[in-house]
């Protein structure tokens, strides 16, 4: 029996919507390489080929492929007329909340208020999950989180969300680098420098590069790559290039002498910290009391780095 999970049927049903896998990749906000991981998933599990595979065309699908997308938009039409019934049926009285965060988020602004949310709702029972950030607005998007929280460059334009704060970010270096210790270094010199970034073709890894664009930094050379902070912390601080992370990730390591913030001759690095709401459970009273705690506990964690 073939067994196929939400998201890949998702995937399909995108991939036929928009006409390519580059396509699906934007709308579910995703790598294109795990579009094509999901695809290749379904064909083995099945059997069949459901694409015709044609450099620069459109994603064509098989005539198995049209079956199978048949069952998926079925599938999930299933699904959502389920889950809004049992929404409707609980919508006043929710119990659990799932909250999907990004990593660095959960680890500074949002630790406190976490905690105290926990600790003060004892009625409810809170479900987090710390996550990429192409996996919290996927989790949003396809029901697996009522809330999301994440860092961006703009809001999503299909989920409603709430502005936190907008959180610093800097770029920094191993104390020995040739850059640090040097007042106002022009941009451009920084296109000229090695970089250890996060995963080039994530999410994050791209808006990485357009917050850097923005000050005239064209051009990231990436050296090296990973999908932990605390790697590319490391490899920073050996010397193997610059990082630009969020200044609070940083600040114990700059007052221990252990890595450096480049005075960069531009204007601040800032990002928006965004809560991310379910269309479907944005109503529920209490799922909006807890955004609005998090969003308050947010504004009072960022108050004295903003003072």
């Amino acid at each position: 029996m073939i067994s196929l999970s939400g998201r890949k049927l998702q995937v399909l049903v995108a991939i036929a919507e928009t006409g390519s896998f580059a396509g699906a990749a934007r709308r579910l906000g995703i790598a294109q390489p795990s579009v094509s991981a999901h695809v290749q998933a379904i064909e083995r599990e099945a059997g069949v080929v459901l694409f015709e595979r044609a450099s620069g065309r459109q994603a064509s699908l098989t005539e198995a492929g049209r079956s199978v997308l048949d069952h998926a938009r079925e599938s999930l039409a299933l699904a959502l007329r389920l889950e809004e019934e049992l929404d409707a049926r609980g919508s006043s009285a929710a119990t659990t909340i799932s909250f999907a965060c990004q990593r660095s988020l959960a680890h500074t602004i949002l630790r406190a208020p976490l905690a105290a949310y926990a600790r003060e709702r004892r009625d409810v029972r809170l479900s987090v999950r710390i996550a990429f950030q192409e996996d919290v607005l996927a989790a949003v998007r396809m029901g697996g989180a009522d809330v999301g929280c994440l860092i961006a460059d703009a809001p999503p334009d299909d989920l409603p969300s709430i502005l936190v704060g907008r959180q610093r970010f800097v770029v920094f270096a191993a104390p020995d680098h040739p850059l640090a210790g040097r007042a106002r270094v022009a941009p451009g010199e920084l296109a000229r420098a090695d970089f250890v970034g996060p995963v080039a073709s994530s999410l994050f890894g791209r808006t990485q590069r357009r917050l850097l664009s923005r000050v005239g930094v064209e051009r990231m050379h990436i050296v090296a790559e990973g999908t932990e902070f605390s790697l590319v912390r490391d490899l920073v601080m050996a010397g193997v290039g610059l990082g630009c992370s969020l200044h609070s990730s940083v600040q114990a390591d700059v007052e221990a002498g252990r890595v450096c913030v480049i005075d960069l001759d531009a204007p601040e690095l800032f990002l928006e910290a965004r809560l991310l709401m379910n269309p479907k459970r944005a109503n529920n009273r209490k799922i909006t009391e807890f955004a609005q705690f998090l969003a308050r506990g947010a504004e009072l964690a960022e108050a004295p780095a903003q003072a």
